[in-house]
């Protein structure tokens, strides 16, 4: 209310100073408004400035603000019957003047102000002509008695067009401030509604993108920004070609349930995206453009080819592991065989090369179905409360005197205290050591093998990370690691980082490899806390 009182003040102070101007045009022309002098003009002009200023100054500390509108109202009242009386009484061409007040109080106090301000209008209105009437108070111009039926008809036309502007600016008003507040509660609940839309959008899990009807980028939520690695303002009124070139061709063919393509982020990594597409329309049902939902594949992609890889060693183990005990069986009696011809049969130098190789060879067979068979068939796991740390440092201490370890190597370690997992000790040692031999042999007997251990902020998982300076793994290669029997070493096995896979996941854990020619190769593995 008191926004609106300010305004009020506003607009009187415009209109009094209108009025002001038209009486000094007026009195300056020779025009006569009044049957007195000018100077009860500006007397009157000057009470409803003073007035003015006074509720100004008022609305400040007041907090009753219905009571100084009924004291304006009053006072507005009384000054337009003085104007009324200087100008002819019931003559004055200023009766109207009333309703200003009215409509003034009724916009305010809505319907009551009306009829209160109509009420007192028309006792002023009804009080002077009565004092004018019965020439209580002096006439200021010549006139004849006033006829009762005349008299009484006027009074009663203003009365009632009082009483009929106060109800119907006051019904007007109140159904104004209904509609308003409707209209305030219709805005919110637009504002929830269109809160909750963005808040959905933006929270659901999967990228949402939409396109205009040109392809050009219109909108991208929170997580497809995260997926793509890029902001909302990088991609916006960009060709959607520019983002996803798969789309080139096919874009417009309606709706498909699922295409995967692939996704370059500003960082160069690849990311395995899933899309789905569908029609844009408006409320009418026209379309306007293109919605397209996506997801990150690339977790799941290795997932998946997790799976597969068990899948098909599974198939293959019982078979490879039976063929394995018989082609070491007959192995081992070749070996022994060798070796008694070797210390009885005196041959020449020859025959002892010969049979030194055949012995070498057998041992390097022999090795390779071991650790094949250790793949195919992991001993059965005796796990027991394990300090990674603790473990880390034991076997870097026997690593670190072992021939795999230069001069020209160097090591950096960060482990922390307390973190314990539930694990098989020497199949972690086993992988410990393979990753260790792996890194060394990538950096040529020169570089940083580093070596973290700690526990996450939660307690619930241990990291440990493997990394090393060397050459990096080639892209083309670094999704075959871990299959068996892949290997880029020469006289490799192949077998190493299978079974450091193997192991990893029979404790539950996980195994991620990050690799590049300019920083070298990182392990990290993950185990669940104890």
């Amino acid at each position: 209310m008191k926004k609106q009182l300010k305004k009020l003040i506003l607009y009187r102070f415009i209109l009094i100073t209108i009025t002001l101007f038209m009486g000094l045009l007026f009195q300056l022309r020779g025009i006569s408004a009044f049957w007195g002098p000018y100077a009860f003009f500006y007397f009157f002009i000057f009470l409803i400035y003073a007035t003015t200023i006074i509720f100004t100054f008022l609305i400040q500390k007041a907090k009753n603000f219905t009571f100084l509108i009924h004291a304006q109202t009053a006072a507005d009242a009384l000054i337009i019957t003085g104007i009324i009386y200087i100008s002819g009484g019931s003559d004055s061409v200023f009766t109207p003047l009333y309703i200003l007040a009215i409509l003034e109080a009724g916009v305010m106090l809505e319907r009551r102000g009306g009829l209160m301000a109509a009420s007192v209008c028309s006792i002023s209105y009804g009080l002077l002509l009565t004092l004018e009437y019965h020439w209580v108070i002096p006439s200021l111009i010549i006139r004849l008695p006033y006829h009762n039926v005349d008299l009484l008809t006027k009074v009663s036309a203003y009365i009632l067009a009082f009483f009929g502007s106060g109800y119907l600016t006051g019904y007007l008003a109140e159904e104004v401030q209904k509609r308003g507040k409707e209209l305030i509660k219709s805005k919110e609940d637009f504002s929830r509604l269109e809160a909750f839309n963005r808040d959905v959008i933006q929270s659901i899990q999967s990228g949402l993108l939409t396109v205009n009807l040109k392809d050009r980028v219109t909108f991208l939520n929170k997580a497809g920004q995260e997926i793509l690695g890029i902001t909302i303002s990088q991609c916006k009124n960009r060709p959607i070609s520019d983002l996803f070139s798969t789309l080139n061709n096919n874009f417009h063919e309606g709706l498909r349930s699922r295409m995967e393509t692939t996704f370059q982020k500003p960082d160069g990594e690849e990311t395995k995206l899933g899309l789905s597409i569908s029609p844009l329309k408006d409320h009418r049902g026209n379309k306007v453009g293109q919605i397209i939902i996506f997801q990150d594949l690339t977790h799941i992609k290795e997932m998946e080819e997790s799976m597969r890889r068990s899948e098909k060693l599974a198939t293959i183990g019982q078979l490879a592991a039976g063929i394995a005990h018989e082609i070491r069986n007959p192995l081992a009696s070749i070996s022994g065989a060798i070796q008694l011809l070797k210390e009885e049969q005196e041959g020449g130098e020859s025959d002892q090369r010969l049979m030194e190789i055949i012995l070498a060879e057998s041992g390097r067979l022999n090795r390779l179905i071991t650790d094949f068979l250790l793949y195919a068939q992991p001993p059965k796991l005796n796990k027991k409360k394990v300090d990674v740390g603790a473990l880390v440092e034991n076997t870097l201490e026997v690593f670190t005197r072992s021939p795999q370890w230069t001069k020209g190597m160097k090591l950096a370690k960060i482990v922390d205290a307390n973190a314990t997992i539930a694990a098989d000790p020497q199949q972690l040692e086993q992988v410990l050591w393979n990753l260790f031999i792996n890194a060394v042999d990538a950096m040529e007997g020169k570089g940083m093998l580093e070596i973290k251990v700690n526990r996450d902020g939660t307690g619930k998982t241990v990291t440990l990370l493997v990394a090393d300076t060397g050459k990096g793994i080639s892209p083309k290669h670094i999704d075959r690691i871990f299959d068996p029997f892949f290997t880029t070493k020469e006289g490799g096995s192949g077998l190493g980082l299978s079974i450091v896979h193997k192991i990893v996941e029979n404790h539950e854990g996980d195994i991620s490899v990050e690799s590049r020619s300019d920083r070298g190769t990182t392990f990290t593995l993950t185990f669940p806390a104890t």
